[in-house]
Order: C-alpha cells, then structure tokens, then sequence
C-alpha cells in the first residue's frame, strides 16, 4: 500500500498528468456553453426530426441529453489523454535513469509493477469520474433537468428515458466507459515497459487504437470477421445503458472480454517488468 500512494504521489506530482484534465474542462465548459448559446437552433433542429413523429412536451434540451452528447463526442479522444500518464508511468524511470537504483531495492519487482499499475488504473478512473462530473453538474446547472431522449438515426430507432431512471444509468454507463479505458491504459502501460522513454508507449497506444478502430469499420467480410476479436469493438458498451431495454447480456460479454484484455495485458507486463535487465 505504501508503494502504491508513493506512486500516486510521483505521478500527481508532474504536470503531464493534468494535461488530460486540462483538456476535459476546457472541451466540457465550451462545449455547453457554446450549446446553451445557441440552444434555440438545437432545439429547432431536434425538434424538426421528432415533430413529424411525435409529441414532446417538457424540457428536452437538459443536462442529461448534453451529458449523453459529450459523451458521445469525446469518447474517441479520452484514450488519447489516458496514454500521456499510462504509457509514462514504468518508461520514465529508464529516461531519468533511475530504473536501475529503483530495481535494485528491497522491494520486489512484483511488488513495484503492481503499484505502478494500479496507480495508472486510479488515473484512468479518476480521469472518467472528472469528466462525469464536468458534465452532469455544469449541465444541470445552465439546462436543468428532464427526461432524456437518445436519437439512433442509422437504426431509425429512437429511445425516451423517464428522468427518474436517468442517474443510475449515467452512474452504470460512466462505470463502463471506465472499464473500456482501463484496456486502453493497460496497452499503454504494457508498452512502458519495454520502452526506455514514454514517446514510444504513447504513439503506439494511440495506433493500435486507430488502428483498431478502422479495421472494425471497415465494410469487408474479413474485417467483420476479425472484428468480434478486437477490442474496440467492445469499447462502445457503454452506449446499451440509454438502450430500452437494457441489453445485460451484451454488457455483460462486453465487460468479460474487456476484461480479460486487461488482465492479459497486465499479466505479460508483470513477466517482462520481473525479467527486465537493469544492466542493459
């Protein structure tokens, strides 16, 4: 325990970690402001699509739907912010060159990666939770509340939420957005440790994401075959909680096989940080 809050402190201590928090404020505040400026036209433009359709009374433009919203629009983006930390944390010791004094202590070296990776996993959570609540307390407070109302043009699917069931699933599909980036940070940090500077981890995290992405959209039956295997295909599962009803079996495939992406990526930077030569 005491080298996981030593950890904590070392990684708090710098000023790279506050990049991603930096980036989340300043994308979180403009983007509802710049929202409730124009809410007029948002509305205009919402209303346009369910008016020939339906009745809708109430407050449609609330914090909920601007939470859903951003959500929806940076969940690509946080993975990128995640690697400054997750792909530094075990490579910085080799560019300080102090990975070799921090190897030889008495400490175990399973000991320190442990540390070191629950640390990266307090990051990745703590990122996730910021952006909650960047989003649903600002987005309360200049839209008010409502019922939520989740639009899936390329299903031709539309989905209204009762105000009343809307903050257990923000807190359930927030859980899950942080389970999905946990895989992304044990990428990165997997790459830390063969690394010997974190500009390595950082840019091959952020291309295997990419990467990854692409192929699973790719419109081939080869791809399609592969994608089931990829990650990120699982990635989005947060989106089934605004789903009626909610997919449990769906969540619960996409949480296990995350998970084992996580456990497996952990496992094989536990081997090569336990084999790692600090003569080298």
């Amino acid at each position: 325990m005491k080298l996981f809050w030593l950890e904590t402190y070392k990684i708090f201590s710098r000023r790279r970690t506050y990049i991603g928090f930096g980036f989340i404020a300043l994308i979180v505040i403009l983007t509802e402001v710049v929202m409730k400026l124009s809410a007029g036209e948002i509305l205009y433009r919402m209303m346009k699509s369910f008016e020939r359709d339906f009745l809708i009374f109430g407050n449609i433009l609330n914090g909920w739907f601007v939470t859903a919203f951003i959500m929806n629009s940076l969940h690509i983006h946080i993975p990128f912010l995640i690697t400054l930390v997750a792909g530094d944390i075990v490579s910085s010791e080799a560019t300080a060159g102090t990975i070799r004094f921090l190897l030889i202590r008495p400490v175990s070296r399973s000991k320190i990666i442990t540390a070191k990776y629950l640390t990266t996993l307090l990051y990745t959570i703590g990122l996730v939770i910021f952006l909650a609540l960047m989003c649903v307390l600002p987005g309360l407070l200049l839209f008010g509340s409502g019922d939520l109302v989740v639009n899936y043009p390329a299903q031709l699917h539309i989905v209204f939420i009762p105000e009343a069931q809307i903050p257990v699933r923000m807190l359930l599909a927030f859980s899950a957005a942080a389970w999905s980036m946990i895989v992304v940070a044990s990428i990165a940090f997997l790459l830390s440790t063969f690394a010997e500077n974190s500009i390595g981890p950082i840019i091959g995290t952020m291309a295997i994401v990419i990467v990854f992405i692409v192929i699973g959209n790719f419109p081939f039956d080869f791809f399609r075959a592969i994608s089931p295997y990829l990650f990120t295909t699982y990635m989005t599962f947060w989106q089934r909680f605004f789903d009626h009803p909610i997919p449990w079996l769906e969540i619960l495939k996409s949480v296990l096989i995350l998970g084992v992406h996580s456990m497996g990526l952990f496992m094989i930077a536990f081997i090569t940080y336990n084999r790692k030569d600090i003569k080298s």
